[in-house]
């Protein structure tokens, strides 16, 4: 499929691409702002109702303002004046908070979500750091960016080992191609895999949870049809190039022969291979007719490419 014959909205669906992390990052000071307007809020409901509170408080402020003074003025004397006076006042302020049961960090900023501390990710069993549940909005987000969209349904957890009764098998695919997103094993040493099997066994689908997995692990990663690809507006396909993960769905011998495809599976294949960067091509096809009837360039890159079994 050539390129004019893609439609309009396929092409803004994958362009504008964004990281997870680049998206937490972007709301953090919306995150930040609403703690510090429940700050506010927690303060003025106290002062409100602990008047005593709030000018203990103020002349804590005004102390620890005159102390800086004395220090920079070397007045040791009248530093420690000072400091006693805090102590008192510090004394007479916590008394005021275990009398009436105050939160002692009502006037602290705290987080929105205790999960995470508003960083955006939380450890998971195995210690792997992982998108937490309050960033869900933002992973659908980046889902949407890197070519998952159409995919909302596709979930690790609902992927079937024992689809078509090769449990075992499909259980080892599954791992590998797990370790290879993750840069183990042998994944560390070959950048480039090739996924061949059958049609209607479940490529798609455990591709699509791969990439989904690698998203929400807060690496960045894309998931395109190989006859789409060449339809990519530039800048999405310089970020192929330098993204931690990619898979490419659909391959085939044929799509790599017409119009731009050749080219462009070149051009970023070249880049991330020489960076070692995990590039996994999910194709109906054996590696050996992929090899065979590929654009020149690009088979010269599937000969020395890995097969996942």
């Amino acid at each position: 499929m050539t390129r004019q014959y893609l439609t309009t909205s396929l092409i803004c669906s994958v362009t504008d691409m964004k990281t997870i992390k680049g998206l937490i990052a972007a709301g953090l000071a919306e995150t930040e702002a609403a703690s510090r307007i429940l700050r506010d809020e927690s303060m003025k409901r106290v002062y409100g109702k602990y008047p005593e509170l709030k000018d203990i408080d103020g002349k804590i402020i005004d102390i620890r303002k005159d102390r800086l003074i004395a220090v920079i003025d070397h007045d040791e004397k009248l530093a420690r004046r000072y400091d006693i006076e805090e102590e008192s006042l510090m004394s007479q302020r916590e008394q005021i908070i275990s009398d009436n049961d105050i939160d002692p960090e009502f006037d602290m900023e705290k987080s929105i979500c205790t999960k995470c501390g508003d960083t955006g990710f939380v450890k998971g069993k195995d210690g792997t750091p992982r998108v937490c549940s309050c960033k869900q909005s933002e992973l659908e987000e980046c889902y949407e960016s890197c070519g998952l969209g159409d995919y909302t349904s596709f979930t690790m957890k609902n992927y079937r080992d024992d689809y078509l009764g090769d449990a075992k098998k499909r259980s080892e695919i599954k791992k590998n191609m797990l370790r290879i997103m993750l840069g183990m094993g042998d994944a560390a040493e070959k950048p480039l895999w090739i996924y061949s099997g059958a049609p209607q066994t479940g490529k798609t689908y455990l591709s699509v949870c791969i990439a989904k997995t690698a998203i929400s692990l807060g690496k960045s990663a894309f998931y395109t049809k190989c006859e789409n690809i060449a339809a990519l507006d530039d800048e999405t396909i310089d970020d192929l190039k330098h993204i931690d993960f990619l898979i490419i769905d659909d391959f085939a011998d044929d799509v790599t022969l017409h119009g731009d495809t050749g080219s462009v599976l070149n051009s970023v294949l070249e880049v991330r291979t020489a960076s070692g960067l995990s590039t996994v091509l999910v194709s109906a096809l054996p590696l050996a007719d992929l090899i065979k009837g590929c654009d020149m360039r690009v088979s010269g890159k599937l000969s020395r490419a890995g097969k996942i079994t």
